[in-house]
């Protein structure tokens, strides 16, 4: 219990509180069972301890009133008397009985009913479809033998720090000065060329493409394109270049344009 000591001195008041005591035990309050029989007991209080069923070895059980006369007359038994005579269900179930015609007694007359014949079957006049071939060939047909082409991206080795190809050659130039061989007009975006000497525009390589009035099929294969700086900054006559597009965009049109080029242009694996 706690106890308080209040006193005055000098004019000031003083409370000293002295702490409560604990709990015994761990904080129960429950008493200790010290009795010689039951829980709590020490090692020597179970050496001491006696016996509450001193007499329980195989040969002492009381064995007389466990007899098969004893227990025969002492059988209980019910008033109804020994099974089966004892069950007091119904012997006999009822019988379920239905008046059903036999089959010979059936009149099928008022069922006969006339039925319109249908223009097409199943009432569906849809034109049936012929079968389909597929031309995709089968497991059995496939030249295993014959050289795959695949698409893959052109790299170049950079000393170690790959980097790719571009598909279309850019040249940063001040100015544009290639001339067109057959309009002899000044190429400007994207043109083509040979060995850097023979150029032709965009519009007339689609005309030579369909015409060849100057060069041929074969010929027409050994140009090959090129593009000028001007899609994407200015330079006036100048050194300096005016940014037209940022370079973020700048560079996701080559990559887009990378990657549509692999589906153009099959290099062998």
């Amino acid at each position: 219990m706690s106890l308080e000591i209040e006193s005055y001195q000098n004019g000031f008041q003083y409370i000293v509180k002295t702490k409560k005591e604990d709990r015994i035990c761990f904080g129960t309050i429950v008493p200790r069972s010290t009795s010689p029989i039951g829980k709590g007991l020490t090692t020597y209080q179970k050496i001491q301890m006696p016996e509450i069923f001193p007499k329980t070895g195989p040969g002492c059980y009381n064995t007389e009133k466990n007899t098969s006369l004893n227990l025969k007359l002492n059988k209980v038994r019910t008033k109804k008397g020994m099974t089966p005579l004892c069950n007091t269900a119904s012997r006999f179930k009822d019988s379920l009985s239905y008046q059903i015609p036999s089959p010979g007694r059936y009149s099928t007359c008022q069922f006969l009913t006339k039925f319109k014949q249908n223009a097409a079957p199943f009432s569906s006049s849809s034109k049936i479809k012929g079968k389909q071939f597929n031309s995709i060939p089968g497991p059995g047909t496939y030249n295993i033998n014959k050289k795959i082409k695949c698409r893959r991206s052109k790299f170049m080795d950079n000393f170690g720090f790959p980097r790719a190809v571009n598909s279309v050659e850019m040249i940063c130039v001040k100015k544009a000065v290639d001339s067109c061989q057959k309009c002899n007009k000044i190429c400007d975006g994207d043109y083509w060329h040979k060995d850097y000497n023979l150029f032709l525009c965009q519009l007339c390589r689609n005309e030579e493409l369909t015409m060849h009035e100057i060069y041929g099929e074969k010929s027409l294969k050994e140009f090959k394109k090129i593009r000028n700086c001007f899609f994407m900054h200015e330079h006036q006559n100048t050194n300096a270049a005016i940014k037209i597009l940022p370079l973020r965009k700048v560079r996701k049109k080559i990559e887009l344009e990378n990657y549509l080029t692999y589906y153009n242009e099959l290099i062998e694996c």
